[in-house]
């Protein structure tokens, strides 16, 4: 029994078809086939059977499920702390983070890169909350804490929105500037996929019956149409107010202001080169801190 081929089974398992299987993993389908006919046939035994929707467990399956499941997680520990066997900076690691901290990172990497030649950042802009335990990343930044309480917390601090619209809009419309944009000025948002960010709660439950004028799936599309005039709408401070084709149109919104935090396996917290990233994080929001509270005036006529 081959440690490929129980790692076949557990993706087929968990996607519910061969092909999606094959996709999770970045393999072709017939090499799926095959790692699974030579784990059922090292078994003696069927470990899924056809239906309408893709594979289900059979009974065999069943019985073998939690023993693979065993196997993989303790493949994932033995994976997590090699990476502290080496005793410098170089290697890889994986950062995910949501839009806004993601932008924040991304033009101050180069400084890092200068000074760590040899290290490799692989940042990873997501919506999804990836598996630290599975190590779907090594390093997660987001707003708010997450329920898992054994992760290693490190808090990085206030990243703050506010309202902005293109100068050409903010001067052809002077309600922009008032109470009175709710009412009478586009705007630019979110798709539907992502009314459930708080920055869409807010702004939809200020819109009322109004829809935005333009929507997005990402936060750059977004800064792009706001830029070209499209509508008025919700950015970082620290990206809005370093734009000189954008006026900021408020004070920076309670309702949305959030701490962030780094969070890390325990496993990887000791690991040179993951100890580096982190400390190279906390001084980056560290030094910025006065352009990530939008720490200056609004914007007057």
């Amino acid at each position: 029994m081959q440690w490929d081929d129980l790692r076949v089974f557990l993706a087929i398992a968990q996607a519910g078809s061969l092909r999606r299987a094959a996709r999770a993993l970045g393999l072709g389908q017939p090499t799926v086939i095959r790692h699974l006919r030579q784990l059922e046939q090292s078994l003696g035994t069927r470990l899924f059977e056809r239906t309408p929707d893709g594979h289900r467990l059979t009974k065999g399956g069943q019985h073998l499920m939690p023993m693979a499941q065993s196997m993989a997680e303790a493949a994932t520990a033995i994976d997590r702390r090699r990476m502290a066997f080496g005793d410098d900076g170089g290697g890889v690691v994986r950062m995910s983070a949501g839009e806004w901290p993601a932008r924040f990172l991304a033009p101050r990497l180069g400084s890092l890169s200068a000074a760590h030649p040899d290290l490799t950042v692989e940042l990873v802009e997501t919506h999804s909350e990836p598996d630290l335990d599975r190590r779907e990343a090594d390093l997660w930044i987001r707003h708010g804490l997450p329920a898992r309480n054994h992760l290693v917390r490190v808090g990085l601090g206030t990243i703050e929105a506010a309202i902005y619209g293109a100068t050409s809009l903010v001067e052809s419309e002077p309600t922009t500037r008032t109470e009175a944009r709710w009412r009478s000025c586009p705007w630019v948002a979110y798709d539907a996929p992502h009314e459930y960010f708080r920055s869409m709660a807010f702004l939809m439950g200020h819109l009322g019956d109004r829809r935005p004028r333009v929507r997005a799936n990402r936060f750059t599309l977004q800064l792009e149409a706001i830029r070209a005039g499209a509508g008025l709408g919700i950015l970082p401070c620290f990206v809005g107010d370093l734009d000189p084709t954008l006026v900021r149109l408020t004070a920076p919104l309670a309702e949305l202001s959030d701490d962030y935090w780094l969070l890390v396996h325990p496993d990887l917290k000791t690991v040179p080169r993951v100890r580096l990233l982190i400390d190279w994080i906390r001084t980056s929001f560290k030094e910025a801190r006065s352009v990530l509270q939008g720490a200056r005036r609004v914007s007057r006529p």
